[in-house]
């Protein structure tokens, strides 16, 4: 199986982490895994505790149609 450098770096610097910190990393990834990662909700059911992603605009230099020159 092959990593990205990303993935390895995540490993690398896992393995640096201490049993407690390992295991608070652990507990931690699980609770977001499950949906109980302690975000307040609002009434309306959104998150607090995230910002809104801009929209992409889109670029029509970057399309992919064909460039016809003469």
């Amino acid at each position: 199986m092959e990593l990205s450098i990303d993935e390895q770096r995540l490993i690398a610097e896992f393995r640096k982490l201490t049993p407690s910190a390992r295991d608070e990393l652990l507990a931690a990834a699980a609770s977001l895994v499950r949906g109980d990662g302690g975000e307040s909700s609002g009434e309306d059911g959104n998150v607090s505790n995230q910002c809104k992603i801009k929209e992409r605009e889109s670029l029509p230099e970057a399309e992919k149609t064909p460039i016809f020159t003469e």
